[in-house]
């Protein structure tokens, strides 16, 4: 092979290299994007935009389903979900398994979830699962329902169930998204669990008879396990078929209240007193229970408490003293007349205002219809016909009992002494865990307002000022007077005597006649 030759199969071999070279980067490329639009799936380009959340076509097994022995439950929906949902960290977030088995393993196939608990389905049990609302497709168009089905894995369905409402006690409100469970007292380690719903009520199914510890939390941590520093309420029940119970959530500890706070109200004849933690509804705190001591020597002030209110109650008391004053000025202002009119009066305006307000009722409900129509028949066609979803129209769920308090209104008879170091000590304070004790706090009264009240200024010269009536007035009456001598003012200089002789008369000589 000659050098020309040699030349040209090298710089074939050459180019067939850089082929190969570039074709396996070709190929990389393409696996590693094939990669990441698998893990990540974004929606298909072109059409219509899609307003429509995804739709459940198939569960297995099927709600009802008895004698079952499946290796997951599988969900499928009719377009691809995202992985992460709406209101929790992953899929799992949303899924409840109950009785527990372990943590909630969600796998994520697409359009697919397969669910299954860490430590498998029992034998010969009675399983409700719950899929909370928050499934939302890749445009983020969101489940607003919840998805939920019982079946056995042996046995037939219970026909029973624990329905219920929870609150938040302290903070005087339902509380959506909390925890309750159902612990068998024969086998502790079958927990039913369910959660509670935006309106804070919750309902388990198909809980096999017996008795149970029911207990709410309020699930801080989202770990689904009850902490020591979390809120919950507990009771004892008996199942038989259906039962309702309620349930008020509130930190249980050991420990006395403390007063963490004191402020000086109404010219210092009243303290506003704040406790770290709720005080008990059902023990009333006296006015016996505070004492106003000095400070260093311990001493108690000569002062009488009167009253111990909470801050409801105050402003009910001062409400209706309003009320009363207000009426028994009304009633001192007002002339005699005859009562049959006014009372006939009265009537007709009361009758009056009754029928116009139920006109313009009558007036805006009939709009909020229209406008309510007018809504749904837009959506109806923007969803191609499929109907919407059912909206919850039921009241929210009312506390039956009173909201616990930590801030109490100590009336004095007489003001606090200013510039002085007390002791504010309150004695024998039960709290909401029906622990007693007692607690104090200092506090230093500030200095006496030395301030003089601001004079009405305006008040000063329009009364200095002079009028032009009474000038008139004044001038009429200085001239029809008749005029008093005017007495010559006195010198303050003392007179002098005159060192000029006084002049006399000279006599004038007599004519001759």
């Amino acid at each position: 092979m000659n050098a020309a030759q040699h030349a040209e199969s090298h710089t074939q071999q050459r180019g067939t290299e850089n082929v190969r070279t570039l074709g396996a980067r070709l190929w990389t490329l393409a696996v590693a994007a094939l990669t990441v639009s698998c893990a990540n799936p974004t929606p298909p380009p072109g059409g219509p935009p899609d307003q429509l959340e995804p739709r459940v076509v198939r569960i297995a097994p099927s709600d009802g389903d008895t004698a079952v022995k499946p290796k997951a439950v599988i969900v499928d929906f009719d377009e691809i979900i995202s992985e992460t949902p709406s209101g929790a960290p992953d899929l799992a977030g949303l899924v409840v398994i109950s009785p527990k088995s372990g943590d909630v393993r969600v796998a994520w196939k697409r359009s697919r979830m397969e669910i299954r608990p860490k430590d498998g389905f029992r034998d010969s049990a009675v399983y409700s699962l719950l899929i909370r609302p928050g499934i939302a497709d890749l445009r983020g168009n969101r489940l607003d329902s919840a998805i939920s089905l019982v079946f056995t894995t042996g046995g037939p369905i219970p026909n029973t169930s624990v329905n219920g409402e929870l609150f938040d006690w302290v903070a005087g409100k339902a509380a959506p998204g909390a925890i309750v469970e159902a612990v068998s007292s024969r086998d502790t380690t079958l927990v039913y669990v369910s959660v509670a719903d935006s309106s804070g009520r919750f309902r388990m199914r198909a809980v096999p008879p017996g008795e149970y510890l029911l207990r709410g939390y309020l699930d801080r941590n989202t770990n689904r396990n009850l902490e020591r520093s979390e809120a919950f309420d507990s009771l004892r029940i008996t199942l038989t078929d259906t039962l309702f119970a309620e349930l008020y959530a509130y930190i249980h500890d050991t420990i006395p209240a403390r007063i963490g706070e004191v402020a000086l109200q109404d010219s210092s004849r009243r303290l506003q007193v704040t406790f770290d933690k709720p005080l008990s509804v059902s023990d009333t705190v006296l006015p016996t229970q505070f004492v106003v001591r000095t400070l260093p020597d311990s001493q108690p002030l000569p002062i009488t408490v009167l009253s111990v209110r909470s801050r409801l109650q105050q402003a009910l008391v001062d409400s209706l003293a309003k009320v009363a004053s207000t009426d028994s000025a009304a009633k001192a202002r007002a002339p005699a007349a005859d009562t049959a009119k006014v009372d006939s009066a009265v009537l007709l305006a009361a009758k009056a205002r009754e029928d116009s307000l139920a006109r313009i009722k009558r007036r805006d409900s009939i709009a909020a219809a229209e406008a309510a129509a007018r809504e749904e028949r837009r959506l109806l066609a923007l969803r191609g016909g499929r109907p919407l979803p059912e909206k919850d129209t039921t009241p929210p769920p009312v506390m039956k009992r009173p909201v616990p308090v930590t801030e109490l209104l100590v009336q004095l008879d007489t003001a606090l002494p200013p510039e002085t170091r007390l002791l504010i000590e309150a004695r024998d304070i039960v709290t909401l865990s029906g622990t007693k004790g007692s607690a104090s706090r200092p506090l230093l009264t500030p200095k006496r307002d030395a301030t003089p009240p601001k004079k009405d200024t305006a008040a000063t010269k329009k009364d200095s000022a002079p009028q032009p009536a009474d000038t008139a007035s004044a001038k009429r009456d200085t001239a029809s007077a008749p005029r008093q001598p005017v007495a010559p003012a006195r010198d303050s200089v003392p007179p002098t005597r005159d060192t000029v002789p006084p002049r006399r008369d000279l006599a004038l000589p007599r004519l001759r006649q």
